[in-house]
C-alpha cells in the first residue's frame, strides 16, 4: 500500500473565475479549472495513486487533490500531475488559437504575445510527507503546512505589459498585430460571420481572455438577460403562445430586413422552443436602435443607412412585443442574481474528523461532499430549471438565477447540504442587480454577502444584497431556519396579488420608520407591527385569523435576531457581537426585498 501522502494544488482560482464580462466567460473559467483539476487527479489515479480527496471525479473537482502514493515515486507522480494539468491547459490554448486564426490573419508579434501570455498562467504547489507508522493525520498536517509555506514564497516574476489592456482582467495587454491598435484588430474579428457572437462591439481581449471566450461549450450557455427572462418566457409560452409566436415572426422579419439571417441568432438558452433567441430580445429597451444594432452585432455605420427603411418593421416589432406583455399580464424582470454557497467551518470539521477517525473519516467526508454535488445538480434540474449551475464542487457552489427564485434556491441547496452531511451547515451570499451591471461586480458583491452570512453566530445563514437602479441598496441577512419560516415566497405573492390577503407597498416603509425608534422586538414593536399590517393590507371580514398568523410569523422572524444577539453577547462570542443586526430593521428590509421582487424590479 502507498506509504506517503501527497497534497497537490494550483491557482489562481477566484481571480481567474472573476475575469468575466459574460456568463459564458464565467462558465468557461469554471469549466477550465475543473478540467485542469480533473486532469491532475486522473494522472495520479492512472499511475496507482489512491485518491482520498476528492472521492470521485464525476462532479466538478476542487483545486486541491489529496492522494496516497509510494514514497519513492512521490516526486515523479507530482510532476506527472503537473504535466497533465499543463497539457490540458495547452489543449484549450491551441483550440482557442485555431479559432482566432480562423477569424483573422495573425502575425509573428501576435503569436509571440499569445505564447507569452498563456505559457505561465498557473501556480502549482505540492508537498509530500511519509506516513510513519501509518500515521495519516500527521502526514496530512505536514503536507498542508508545506503547501501553505510554498504559497508564501514567490517563485515567479511579476510581468508588466504595456499597451491597451484587455476587458476581462484589466491588467494584461490586449492582443494586436504589429503596428495595429487592439481595437482595430478585434473589430476585424468581430466583423467575421461568427465574430459578433464571440466579441462585443467595444471588447478587446488578451490571450487568456480569448481562451475563455473561444472555449467549446457543449450546450448554449444563457446570458444574464436570458436567465432574468426565463420565468417570463415560460409563462408566455403557457398563457400566450399565439402572441409569443407573433412576436417571434415580427422579430425574424426585422432581422431579415437588416440583411441578416435569423438562424445566425438561434442560440438562446431560454428553455422554450417558441422563441429560440436570446432573452435580451424580450425587453423593449433592446429594440431601441443603438441597443438593437449592438445586440445583433452589426456595424453601426453601415446599419445607419438601413434605419429609415426598417423603421416601419421595427415599429411593428415593438407593437408585437407590447401585445405580448398585455397578453401575459406582466413583463420580464430586469433583475438577475448571482449565488455563492460554501460549507461552514469546513477546516474545523475536517480537523475534528481526522482526530477521531483518521484517513477513514477523511474519505467519508469526501464521499459526502461528492454526494452533495450530485444532489445539488438534482435541485437545479428538478426544482429550479430556470437557474443555472456554474460550478458544483464539494461544498462550493456558484450559480445564476432569476431574482425572484434565488432565495428559495439558496434555501433548498443549504437544506440539502444539511441533510447529506448529517448536520453540517452551509452559508450563502446573493447579489441581485440589473442584468446590465458588470458580471464581475455581481460576483464580488455575492462573495461579500457570503462573508456577512458567515459572520452570524453559528452561521447557517443567507445574506442578500439588492442593488436597485436609482434606489437605495438593501442588505439583509438571516439564519436559514428563520428565513424558511418567514416564507419569502408568500410575502412576494401578497405584494403581487390584489384583493384579500394582499399587502401594500407602503408596509416596508412603515416598519422602517418604526424600526428607528424600536430596535428590539418588544411588545411595543409588536403593536406597531399589528397596526401596520392592518393598515397596509386587504383584510375583509373573515380574514382576521390569516392576518394574525401573518403578524405572528413576521414578529417571530424579527425576534429571531434578538435571540441571536443574546448568543453573540455571551462570553467568548465577541467576534459576532456586531454581526447581528436589529430585528425590526431587518424585517422591514426583507419585506422591501419581497416587494421589489413582486414588482419584477419595481419602476427601475
Amino acid at each position: 500500500m502507498p506509504d506517503a501522502l501527497l497534497r497537490f494544488t494550483f491557482g489562481p482560482i477566484q481571480g481567474f473565475i472573476a475575469e468575466a464580462r459574460r456568463t459564458a466567460d464565467l462558465f468557461a473559467g469554471s469549466r477550465i479549472l475543473a478540467e485542469l483539476a480533473r486532469a491532475a487527479a486522473d494522472a495520479l489515479q492512472q499511475r496507482g495513486a489512491q485518491l482520498v480527496y476528492p472521492a470521485d471525479l464525476r462532479s466538478d473537482p476542487p483545486n486541491v487533490v489529496v492522494a496516497r502514493v509510494p514514497w519513492e515515486q512521490a516526486e515523479e507522480l507530482a510532476q506527472q500531475a503537473a504535466a497533465a494539468l499543463q497539457k490540458r491547459w495547452q489543449d484549450f490554448v491551441d483550440h482557442a488559437y485555431r479559432e482566432l486564426e480562423r477569424l483573422a490573419t495573425l502575425d509573428d508579434l501576435l503569436r509571440q504575445q499569445w505564447q507569452r501570455q498563456t505559457a505561465d498562467c498557473w501556480e502549482i504547489y505540492w508537498a509530500v510527507a511519509p506516513m510513519e507508522n501509518g500515521n495519516y493525520v500527521t502526514a496530512f498536517q505536514r503536507t498542508a503546512a508545506g503547501v501553505a509555506a510554498l504559497k508564501k514564497t514567490r517563485t515567479f516574476s511579476p510581468r508588466l505589459e504595456v499597451g491597451s489592456k484587455d476587458v476581462l482582467s484589466g491588467n494584461r495587454a490586449a492582443l494586436a498585430r504589429a503596428g495595429e491598435d487592439p481595437r482595430a484588430f478585434w473589430r476585424t474579428v468581430r466583423r467575421r460571420p461568427d465574430g459578433a457572437r464571440l466579441v462585443g462591439e467595444h471588447e478587446v481581449l488578451d490571450a487568456v481572455g480569448a481562451v475563455k471566450r473561444f472555449f467549446h461549450l457543449d450546450a448554449v450557455f444563457p446570458s444574464l438577460p436570458t436567465v432574468a427572462a426565463r420565468p417570463f418566457a415560460r409563462v408566455a409560452a403557457q398563457r400566450a403562445q399565439g402572441k409569443l409566436e407573433g412576436y417571434r415572426d415580427a422579430f425574424e422579419l426585422l432581422v431579415t430586413s437588416l440583411g441578416e439571417r435569423p438562424q445566425r441568432y438561434r442560440r438562446s438558452g431560454l428553455g422554450i422552443e417558441t422563441f429560440p433567441y436570446d432573452g435580451a430580445f424580450l425587453y423593449e429597451a433592446t429594440l431601441e436602435w443603438p441597443a438593437l444594432i449592438e445586440e445583433l452585432g452589426l456595424d453601426p455605420a453601415s446599419s445607419e443607412a438601413l434605419r429609415s427603411r426598417v423603421e416601419t418593421v421595427l415599429r411593428k416589432t415593438r407593437s408585437a412585443l407590447a401585445e405580448l406583455y398585455r397578453a401575459v399580464r406582466q413583463r420580464p424582470s430586469r433583475y438577475v442574481a448571482v449565488l455563492v454557497l460554501d460549507g461552514d467551518s469546513m477546516g474545523e470539521w475536517l480537523s475534528r474528523a481526522l482526530a477521531e477517525g483518521g484517513e477513514a473519516a477523511h474519505r467519508e467526508i469526501s464521499k459526502k461532499l461528492a454526494s452533495f454535488a450530485q444532489q445539488a445538480q438534482q435541485v437545479f434540474d428538478d426544482l429550479f430549471p430556470n437557474a443555472v449551475s456554474i460550478y458544483l464542487g464539494g461544498d462550493d457552489i456558484l450559480a445564476l438565477a432569476p431574482a425572484e427564485e434565488v432565495v428559495p434556491l439558496a434555501l433548498a441547496l443549504a437544506e440539502r447540504f444539511h441533510e447529506v452531511t448529517r448536520g453540517r451547515t452551509a452559508s450563502a451570499g446573493i447579489a441581485i442587480a440589473h442584468w446590465l451591471e458588470p458580471l464581475g461586480d455581481l460576483l464580488q458583491t455575492a462573495r461579500e454577502a457570503e462573508k456577512r452570512a458567515k459572520r452570524l453566530p453559528g452561521k447557517d445563514a443567507i445574506a442578500v444584497e439588492l442593488q436597485p437602479r436609482g434606489g437605495e441598496i438593501v442588505r439583509v441577512v438571516a439564519k436559514r431556519t428563520a428565513l424558511a419560516e418567514l416564507c419569502l415566497d408568500d410575502l412576494v405573492d401578497r405584494f403581487r396579488r390584489e384583493g384579500s390577503g394582499s399587502l401594500s407597498g407602503r408596509l416596508p416603509f412603515d416598519l422602517r420608520m418604526a424600526a428607528r425608534a424600536l430596535p428590539t422586538t418588544d411588545e411595543s414593536f409588536r403593536a406597531v407591527l399589528v397596526r401596520s399590517v392592518k393598515r397596509q393590507g386587504e383584510w375583509p371580514e373573515g380574514t382576521a385569523q390569516e392576518r394574525d398568523q401573518l403578524v405572528a410569523r413576521l414578529h417571530a422572524f424579527a425576534r429571531s435576531y434578538d435571540d441571536l444577539g443574546k448568543i453573540a453577547g455571551q462570553p467568548g462570542s465577541a467576534p459576532f457581537a456586531r454581526a447581528v443586526p436589529e430585528g425590526p430593521a431587518q424585517l422591514a428590509d426583507w419585506l422591501a426585498l419581497a416587494r421589489f421582487l413582486a414588482r419584477g424590479g419595481g419602476g427601475e
